[in-house]
């Protein structure tokens, strides 16, 4: 039974789930490996703000895109959601970690050697970027619950 005036098909929705859960394992790679590296360096690791936002949305993804899907059809109107949301918070990804790296920045990491300060787990653009894509990635969410 298919819902013509409806925004996304139950098939699209599935068809567009494996992509997003795709370039969130290729995010979160990419964060291990470079976090093994820094430890083997005898450095401090971490993850950061971007990566948390990540790996929670990740969860939610699997969760609601195919174990809901798997074992209920009554929560269509959740898995659209966390997929919109899903998406806006993976554009951003990219956007964030660089702010986290200081490349938005004249200084750069140098920053820190300068100022004799160690590395902050968040610079102030990181913080702006990362409450942007929530903040955006619910309004994403609000909009597909609506229409």
């Amino acid at each position: 039974m298919t819902n013509i005036g409806m925004a996304i098909a139950p098939d699209t929705l599935y068809r567009l789930a494996p992509p997003l859960i795709a370039l969130q394992f290729v995010a979160f790679g990419w964060r291990v490996n470079r976090e093994i590296n820094l430890g083997d360096a005898d450095r401090a690791i971490w993850i950061p703000i971007p990566d948390v936002l990540n790996i929670m949305s990740l969860l939610a993804t699997v969760i609601c895109l195919i174990v809901l899907p798997i074992a209920t059809d009554s929560y269509f109107w959740l898995s659209r959601m966390i997929l919109g949301t899903g998406y806006v918070l993976i554009a951003f990804h990219p956007c964030t970690i660089a702010a986290h790296y200081r490349l938005w920045s004249r200084k750069g990491r140098s920053k820190y050697v300068t100022d004799g300060k160690a590395y902050s787990y968040a610079t102030e653009v990181e913080l702006l970027s990362a409450s942007l894509s929530v903040v955006l990635a619910i309004l994403a969410a609000a909009y597909i619950r609506m229409h």
